[in-house]
């Protein structure tokens, strides 16, 4: 797992191929924001959904995991929490969905939270369980690039 700030997106680009188009993609967005919805970068290998919503308590929420893809979480707008376990610590609710590349995990007081703030990223690799979407206390709306690399 990594979190940072979109100005030191570079020093991330050796972690795989793919990850520089990755962040063109996101540095697009910052010059010209895009509407809500999925963007094809490089078909299943590379695309990248952008989302609004309000965050949630942690509470009422799951972690996730995956086992062919690499997440890029950037907050392009607000703020929120986003709770991370090392996957074999995490304790599996749902089982893995092939089909969707996800398995989900019981919520555990014991996570690392880091708050990402308009401008900030994190990266979860398939080790990492991570709970995106959190309610930080603030009432201002979210918009999230999610970027999906296949590992």
């Amino acid at each position: 797992m990594v979190a940072d700030k979109i100005s030191n997106c570079e020093l991330y680009y050796g972690l795989h191929p793919s990850m520089e188009k990755a962040f063109a993609f996101i540095r697009r967005y910052c010059e010209e924001p895009m509407e809500p919805g999925r963007y094809e970068l490089e078909g299943d290998a590379l695309y990248a959904m952008v989302v609004a919503y309000q965050p949630q308590p942690r509470e009422s929420m799951q972690y996730e995991s995956h086992d062919r893809y690499i997440d890029i979480q950037c907050v392009m707008a607000g703020s929120e929490y986003q709770g991370y376990i090392p996957r074999e610590e995490a304790a599996v609710s749902v089982a893995y969905d092939n089909q969707k590349d996800i398995r989900f995990h019981a919520y555990d007081e014991k996570d690392g939270r880091i708050r990402l703030t308009e401008g900030m990223f994190a990266i979860y690799f398939p080790q990492d369980a991570h709970l995106p979407s959190m309610w930080d206390g603030s009432e201002k709306e979210c918009v999230r690039i999610v970027v999906k690399i296949k590992c």
